[in-house]
């Protein structure tokens, strides 16, 4: 029976220990650039942060090929400056998905900058901190956070604006 006791109580401090952990994270903001390649691969700068605002510049993006010819053409509409915000739901899928990719320990092979890619780069705030990670080949890890990402930058719902910002490097 003490056996029993002892096992129900270390699960009961493991489970509120890991509560704690979820509470304690703290996102504040996040970077995320993309280059091009000798492809069609967009160009992104973009930038969120805890009140789920969105700043996005675009300075590159192909459309769609077309057959039968397949030559790219820049898609200037989706090009520039744009302002907006996150729905809450996305955004509570942004920090699930950080959660995750277990940001702490998460890191990026930087040397792997060989081919023909676009580097990827995430440069994430939280509790304090301050995470720079970049590479042209992510690991599968960080899969689902680059995909989110990307897909926050094609979010139609982000609006064009002529004034100019700088997004952090």
């Amino acid at each position: 029976m003490k056996s029993i006791l002892l096992t129900l109580s270390l699960i009961l401090l493991f489970l509120t220990s890991e509560a704690q952990k979820d509470k304690s994270f703290k996102f504040e903001k996040l970077i995320f650039h993309t280059t091009g390649c000798f492809g069609t691969c967009p160009t992104y700068n973009l930038e969120i942060n805890k009140n789920k605002k969105v700043k996005l510049f675009t300075s590159q993006f192909y459309a769609e090929l077309k057959k039968p010819l397949y030559i790219p053409t820049i898609d200037s509409s989706k090009m520039g400056y744009f302002r907006g915000s996150i729905n809450a739901t996305t955004y509570k899928n942004l920090i699930k998905i950080l959660h995750a990719s277990d940001i702490d320990s998460l890191s990026f092979d930087s040397s792997a900058m060989c081919c023909d890619g676009s580097v990827k780069t995430i440069i994430v705030y939280y509790n304090g901190k301050r995470k720079y990670l970049t590479s042209m080949f992510p690991p599968d890890k960080a899969d689902n956070l680059i995909n989110a990402l990307y897909a926050i930058c094609r979010d139609s719902n982000l609006k064009k604006t002529t004034k100019k910002f700088k997004i952090e490097d």
